[in-house]
């Protein structure tokens, strides 16, 4: 590996802040989405230390520090899928969707750093979405705080979207199912 003790640390530091949304391990392979200044996609062999990021560096950069951080601590997903190389976030959606309380985690940080990187709204609103059948899936009533926070950000930037109000009636009726009594 080319990178420095800097760099290393950077990496360090985005691991533990949570920026590492997810790694799938197939053979000497990493593949890892990493939330940067932009979401970044990480590829690294373990064997030779050659790696590659999507961010301007290309690669030896602190996205690749974390994915290495990540998995030294023992955070990814091992497949002996054939498509991983080609669809690693397919592969890590289904390792999420088995674990529905993990996949509303990641689900809920792509969601915050969506809300902040979105220019157009579709990628907060297909998140949105992911995360409310999550919350009703999980049962976890105190994700919904976050979801009104990030839904009234994006009714604030997107107040003439038709989809705005078509969110908050979906979120309306997530909070109502869960004051019914059982």
């Amino acid at each position: 590996m080319a990178m420095d003790e800097k760099t290393l640390r950077k990496g360090e530091r985005y691991y533990r802040s949570g920026k590492v949304l997810w790694v799938v391990k197939h053979g000497s392979k990493l593949f890892s989405k990493v939330l940067g200044t932009y979401p970044y996609y990480v590829e690294l062999d373990l064997e030779t230390g050659g790696n590659g990021c999507t961010c301007p560096l290309g690669g030896d950069c602190k996205h690749v520090a974390a994915v290495m951080k990540a998995h030294e601590k023992g955070f990814y997903f091992e497949t002996f899928e054939g498509h991983a190389e080609l669809f690693p976030e397919a592969v890590a959606m289904e390792f999420l969707s088995e674990v529905p309380e993990l996949a509303l985690d990641v689900t809920l940080k792509e969601l915050r750093f969506a809300v902040s990187t979105d220019e157009s709204g579709s990628e907060v609103a297909r998140l949105f979405r992911r995360a409310l059948k999550l919350v009703a899936l999980t049962g976890r009533k105190e994700a919904l705080h976050i979801l009104r926070e990030v839904l009234d950000e994006y009714v604030h930037v997107f107040e003439d979207y038709e989809l705005s109000k078509k969110l908050e009636d979906e979120l309306r009726a997530l909070e109502s199912s869960f004051e019914k009594p059982l």
